[in-house]
């Protein structure tokens, strides 16, 4: 008898655990978006951006590219990648100072 009520309490322990679980994520499972791999090939088409990703298995470190086919996943390593992420940060502080709002000084009569 004993052993039919612990027996019961675990499920209903188990039960319940499952129960916050499915209610944090909504009954939906959120697949993991992120590189896996990446391509040493040079992109061809038009970039847009770039995020950094870290590794994090199963995500691997890489480059992010954003361009009009969709995301792709680059290695960090590859010559032509840093020379991409450096020539779109530099772009985005040129757009950065390119946006900034400066008041011309008033030149004071005699």
């Amino acid at each position: 008898m004993q052993l039919n009520q612990r027996m019961m309490k675990s499920l209903a322990a188990i039960a319940v655990i499952m129960s916050v679980m499915i209610m944090e994520t909504n009954g939906q499972i959120k697949p993991v978006e992120c590189c896996k791999s990446t391509s040493t090939v040079k992109i061809t088409s038009n970039i847009t951006g770039f995020k950094l990703q870290r590794e994090n298995p199963p995500c691997v470190k890489a480059v992010i590219f954003f361009t009009s086919e969709g995301e792709m996943c680059s290695h960090w390593r590859e010559k032509w990648v840093m020379e991409k992420v450096q020539e779109l940060r530099k772009l985005q502080g040129q757009q950065k100072m390119n946006s900034t709002v400066s008041t011309p000084l008033s030149a004071s009569s005699p």
